[in-house]
């Protein structure tokens, strides 16, 4: 033994994990991915839920186009297509159902702006007159395109409450 005492080794600390526990600064990011990661998915199922409620609707048109082209009753696809835009101006402005003429023809670009729907307005005469030629195939692409752009998600704001009796 030395004179003033046994010898002392350092202090030694245990190992320090680099991983464990993290800095709160990394538990409130995991907390922000995990929260981001809930939203994308929920918008996402929110989507493809939109995405099957526009098919189904347009599955009627798929059906009216396919009995023409087996019998050719155009006049048949006219009152299909015709009803398939009355219902679908229903959901989104349920007062449209009354409107005829010009008024109807109104209320059909205000639903989809974008969309020219002299076709779509016409439609609903040619249900009643056998003599009115129709071409079924732009009627049918006049149709979709316009229910697809009235079915557009409409935004947060002043559109939310006309639509929210449409399913999302």
């Amino acid at each position: 033994m030395p004179e003033n005492g046994p010898a002392l080794r350092d202090i030694h600390v245990p190992p320090v994990s680099p991983w464990w526990p993290w800095a709160p600064g990394w538990w409130v990011l995991l907390v922000l991915v995990v929260i981001a990661l809930v939203v994308l998915v929920i918008v996402w199922r929110r989507r493809i839920t939109w995405r099957r409620y526009v098919d189904a609707t347009l599955a009627d048109l798929r059906d009216a186009r396919e009995r023409h082209a087996r019998d050719g009753d155009a006049i048949a696809f006219a009152a299909k297509a015709s009803e398939l835009v009355r219902r679908v101006a229903r959901t989104r402005e349920p007062q449209s159902v009354a409107l005829s003429g010009e008024a109807w023809r109104a209320a059909l670009a205000r639903m989809a702006p974008t969309q020219n729907v002299s076709l779509l307005a016409t439609l609903d005469d040619a249900k009643y007159r056998r003599d009115m030629p129709i071409d079924v195939d732009a009627a049918a692409r006049e149709v979709e395109a316009w229910v697809r752009a009235a079915l557009r998600r409409p935004s947060r704001g002043a559109n939310a409450r006309r639509a929210s009796h449409v399913p999302a």
